[in-house]
């Protein structure tokens, strides 16, 4: 069956394309995918198309956004026209005999395309797997409370016209060349969807962590998830949204609503309240250290404090940052430690320099730089728990511990360090 759409015919340099809107149900039964087309095998369209998709990548982030998002938005999905019987363009003008003199001049492109039944005609250029997580709901494969409304999304569509492939084969190299694949941080600076992302932006610009304010030397990092040597900040943005997610799991607070898990009551700005508190009342009790009062009031002391000689410089490291508070979740659970503000205490008392022994092949490695591995964060921050509370950790913990301990080193014979004595 034939679909008809607005349209916008349009011309750049050499190129006649046009702009147009369908429903999502239209796009994902009219257009086709690169690897779903018989030629996919040939080389030459293995050279022009994208590659195979990442079913992951639909299935599990971009379809669930669509099935549980009120607001979702996709940018414009650009499909070439392989087929010019696929598609025809009529203008506007040409079924009006009494059109003003004023809109004359302009309404030659405007128009109707008519989208025929013949697959393979229409291929995405640019957004396959956007397109592909369309269909992905619009089937019924992807729960959500938004599910049955995805099918009349009206998405925007460029459709290119090209006749020779090597054109085409040019405009998806230089598509996709100067595409930029959206960062983490970009993420955590956008997102309206992940509430630790939303905490750990309210996190920034709280007093605790903004004394002075975002433009004059903020504590927090956001254009990166690392730190250098000389940069001026205590942590990421990205840590703080490590630290969200540390406190959110510890409240058994679930971020994604679902059909299962809708927010009608308003309860997600209630768990946002309890995730956002519980972080303020950790670095409260963090930034009553005298050391990092005083960073915090003097961003040259920062600087000081990472040298690797320095008492916190580990914590210092985002890596670090994240494994202390991972530490203090754990404690909570594994021993009989019920404050957390003594939990804290305690283990600001461990060695934290960048060059203790206690964390070589754990957190630093043989190149003396620092691990992000979650296995080794989860060693550290259980070996962490280990040294604040010792033997009151039940004999499961502390038995697995060591034998990971011992399997980190590759010896037999390796013994944990012996615990504080708390």
């Amino acid at each position: 069956m034939s679909t008809l759409i607005p349209a916008i015919r349009s011309r750049m340099g050499s190129r006649d394309y046009y702009i147009a809107k369908m429903s999502a149900s239209s796009l994902s039964g009219q257009v086709s995918i690169a690897s779903e087309l018989d030629d996919w095998d040939n080389l030459t369209l293995d050279d022009l198309y994208q590659r195979d998709l990442n079913r992951k990548r639909v299935e599990q982030d971009i379809a669930p956004y669509l099935a549980n998002t009120a607001d979702r938005f996709f940018g414009s999905i650009i499909i070439l026209i392989r087929d010019h019987e696929a598609i025809t363009f009529e203008e506007v003008m040409k079924f009006s005999d009494n059109m003003l003199a004023a809109y004359r001049s302009h309404s030659s492109d405007i128009g109707f395309l008519t989208i025929g039944s013949k697959q393979g005609g229409l291929v995405a250029l640019d957004g396959q797997h956007r397109l592909a997580a369309l269909r992905h709901v619009v089937q019924g494969n992807t729960p959500g409370p938004y599910r049955d409304d995805v099918a009349n999304d009206e998405i925007a569509v460029i459709f290119i016209s090209d006749t020779e492939v090597s054109k085409a084969r040019e405009l998806f190299t230089i598509l996709n060349r100067s595409a930029r694949k959206v960062s983490k941080n970009d993420v955590l600076i956008m997102s309206e969807s992940d509430g630790s992302a939303i905490v750990a932006r309210r996190l920034t610009s709280h007093s605790i962590m903004n004394p002075r304010n975002l433009e004059r030397q903020p504590l927090v990092k956001w254009e990166s998830n690392t730190i250098g040597q000389k940069d001026t900040q205590i942590t990421t943005l990205n840590a703080l949204y490590e630290l969200a997610k540390i406190a959110a799991e510890l409240h058994g607070v679930d971020f994604v609503q679902t059909e299962e898990n809708d927010d009608k009551d308003g309860n997600l700005a209630k768990d946002l309240d309890l995730v956002f508190d519980q972080c303020i009342n950790w670095l409260s009790i963090l930034f009553e250290c005298e050391d990092f009062a005083r960073m915090r009031e003097d961003s040259n002391l920062v600087v000081e404090g990472r040298k690797k000689e320095s008492d916190y410089s580990l914590l210092l490291r985002p890596v670090g940052f994240i494994l202390f508070f991972e530490a203090v979740v754990k404690a909570l659970k594994e021993s009989d430690l019920t404050d957390e503000r003594e939990i804290i205490e305690r283990l600001l008392q461990i060695d934290w320099r960048f060059e203790s022994s206690l964390w070589k092949g754990i957190m630093v490695n043989t190149k003396n730089n620092i691990s992000n591995k979650a296995s080794d964060i989860n060693l550290g921050s259980d070996l962490a728990v280990y040294l604040i509370c010792g033997e009151s950790t039940p004999v499961s913990f502390r038995n697995n511990l060591e034998q990971r301990f011992r399997k980190q080193y590759n010896r037999a014979d390796a013994n944990l360090p012996a615990h504080l004595g708390f």
